[in-house]
């Protein structure tokens, strides 16, 4: 299956202005052969706290992404800021090919340092099925906490970091990608934004690492449509050929916590 990864420069708090860009992007992915695009935290408007900015569960980013799913026949991810009544949340959504929002993922860990506690926790993982392999949703933070990771790979053969990651941590990101990848035998799809936004700059590397930890492809800092390979296969082979996830012991693990 054919992934792209949509890497750009979100223009600041300025929904139409990206619109534009990701209208370009689904272009290029179609005469790429893209199967799946993938877009950066909060896709339209950079990460901004701005709650003006917030969107009914059904509003401006779903309607946009989903005709453009629809338009093209190419199933995305986005991101976005919801509110429902008088919560805010940090959210993804999964638009299949005829444009229907069939998956929603609430971000398990706001970024409190960032001033992200005006949004409310998520309490369950998510994930879609598509190209013979179920596909898991996490956002940004969410990539320093390694036990939604092992959740999702107990069904997942590939998971999606959807990211406004900054450059000043930029060997954290690439680093916890790979660690993810390493430690969970699955893809690691990582989707960051470049360029400048509320005064903070984000190198991009978006990148995917194979199920072994190998650097598949990073788009380094440029605006670029990034494009990769996946297969499930790759990942069943190297389950059966070193079943790491056996020596687990959860029942072990429990105890740490009581």
């Amino acid at each position: 299956m054919k992934v792209c990864l949509a890497q750009y420069d979100i223009v600041w708090e300025d929904k139409a202005a990206n619109m534009s860009r990701c209208r370009r992007f689904f272009e290029e992915a179609s005469q790429q052969g893209g199967e799946l695009i993938l877009f950066p935290e909060m896709s339209l408007t950079g990460f901004s706290m701005d709650a003006s900015l917030a969107e009914p569960p059904d509003g401006e980013s779903c309607t946009f992404f989903g005709g453009l799913s629809q338009q093209y026949g190419i199933p995305c991810v986005f991101g976005y800021a919801e509110r429902d009544g008088e919560k805010l949340y940090n959210r993804l959504a999964f638009a299949d090919s005829s444009g229907v929002i069939s998956a929603r993922y609430t971000k398990l860990h706001p970024f409190s340092m960032g001033g992200e506690s005006c949004f409310t926790a998520g309490e369950e993982t998510v994930c879609f099925p598509l190209g013979g392999m179920d596909i898991g949703l996490s956002i940004c933070y969410d990539l320093r906490f390694p036990e939604l990771y092992q959740r999702l790979s107990i069904s997942c053969g590939a998971v999606v970091v959807a990211a406004n990651f900054p450059a000043s941590r930029r060997e954290h990101w690439l680093t916890l990608l790979r660690a993810r990848a390493i430690e969970n035998q699955c893809y690691m799809l990582g989707c960051n934004r470049t360029g400048f936004g509320g005064g903070i700059e984000y190198s991009g590397d978006s990148a995917v690492f194979a199920p072994d930890g190998e650097l598949i492809c990073t788009a380094e800092s440029a605006e670029k449509l990034l494009t990769a390979d996946i297969d499930i296969s790759a990942v069943q082979e190297l389950r059966a050929a070193f079943p790491l996830k056996n020596d687990r012991r959860i029942e072990i693990y429990r105890n740490f916590y009581e």
